[in-house]
């Protein structure tokens, strides 16, 4: 499949070596250097990082997401942004599984191939999530939600109160109600300049304990604080809250 789909790509003499690759005469990791300057590429062979799994949600949406499987008991759910989609989360993702949680990262209803006939419910896609990690033996799920994702999130919160919800990560959520689950912890990031910041700010203060706030200076919203000059700092404190 990865020859055939390679070798309009490639110049002749790089193709003729096709056969050799997948007969696994060159090792994988020799493979990927060798096609890493094609562009898009390197995705392609990343995708053994994760599998491409499908669940359906309370009201008959049909969801598609990808699930890192990091061979434990514990994963995160990737909630996007409108202007995002599963694939914003994967480089996330990915340290995530290095650092031993698996995480499943899920296109909303209208995004992808994800489908369902009220568009609108997007926390039913949440809630079909925690379903389907139950049902693959997870024992701890952490939930991170940026914009739209955040509020879909505190929406699908107020209809459960699952014990296995340990922690929720929140980026400038775009509505939804307080956390009042006391069992779940907690923590807020926004941006101080940002238009959602008083909302954000009235959502963390009438959400229960325990519970945080990080405050980054400036006006990105969400996900596009990852490409701030702190993202490097906001991915150990993501990463760092989950894991402990």
């Amino acid at each position: 499949m990865i020859a055939a789909f390679i070798a309009p790509m490639v110049p002749k003499n790089v193709r003729q070596c096709k056969t050799i690759i997948m007969n696994k005469a060159i090792p994988k990791m020799l493979m990927i250097s060798l096609f890493s300057f094609i562009p898009g590429m390197s995705d392609i062979i990343a995708q053994d990082n994760f599998n491409i799994v499908n669940y359906t949600t309370e009201d008959g949406g049909e969801i598609e997401a990808a699930y890192f499987d990091a061979g434990n008991k514990k994963a995160v759910i990737f909630a996007h942004g409108a202007i995002f989609n599963k694939e914003s989360w994967y480089f996330l993702a990915k340290k995530f599984k290095n650092h031993g949680v698996s995480s499943l990262s899920i296109d909303f209803r209208g995004y992808g191939n994800s489908t369902a006939d009220n568009l609108n419910q997007k926390y039913f896609d949440i809630l079909g999530a925690i379903k389907y990690l139950k049902e693959k033996g997870i024992e701890e799920i952490d939930i991170i939600g940026g914009s739209m994702g955040g509020a879909a999130v505190l929406q699908a919160l107020s209809y459960t109160q699952d014990p296995l919800i340990i922690k929720v990560i929140l980026l400038a959520p775009a509505g939804g109600p307080p956390i009042k689950n006391p069992s779940i912890d907690k923590l807020f990031i926004v941006s101080i300049q940002e238009g959602l910041y008083n909302r954000v700010k009235s959502v963390f203060n009438d959400s229960a304990s325990p519970k945080a706030i990080k405050e980054y200076e400036g006006s990105a919203h969400a996900q596009h604080m990852f490409k701030a000059d702190y993202a490097g700092e906001l991915t150990r404190l993501i990463i760092d809250f989950i894991k402990d």
